[in-house]
């Protein structure tokens, strides 16, 4: 009966082995899938009172390039706003750059709040409208 008593060896001091939470699950999310998701859930909620913002595509990358176009300021980049090209081959495109927002922020909510500034700056100069009435009042 000794056997049916003794706890299981942790060998090597390595702790608990196997999945701790189901694919499924929230917290299964990586930052940089959760940050996607933000950004998605964003754009919607501006395509919902906004028609034209559904013509727009959105992008988030890691880090913008080095090299800063002619007319940006050479300060952090947190998004750029690509005009559509005049042969109509290419959309309007906003690009949200992940870890310079990450960087700044301490909570999950500050980086809601940056995402949201960010895409109502470009949203606003792309629609035609203040950066106030981009998104809906009710968050």
């Amino acid at each position: 009966m000794r056997g049916l008593t003794r706890k299981r060896r942790d060998r090597h001091g390595r702790g608990a082995r196997g999945v701790t939470f189901l694919p499924v699950v929230p917290a299964w999310r990586t930052r940089r899938e959760k940050f996607d998701h933000l950004v998605v859930d964003l754009a919607t909620l501006a395509a919902r009172k906004h028609q034209a913002v559904s013509r727009i595509e959105f992008g988030v990358e890691d880090i913008p390039p080095s090299d800063p176009a002619e007319w940006e300021s050479t300060r952090a980049v947190l998004g750029r706003l690509f005009p559509a090209d005049k042969s109509g081959n290419l959309a309007t495109r906003i690009v949200v750059y992940r870890l310079p927002i990450q960087w700044r922020c301490r909570t999950q909510e500050d980086i809601k709040h940056a995402v949201k500034s960010v895409l109502a700056e470009h949203l606003s100069s792309e629609i035609g409208c203040l950066p106030e009435d981009v998104f809906p009042i009710r968050d």
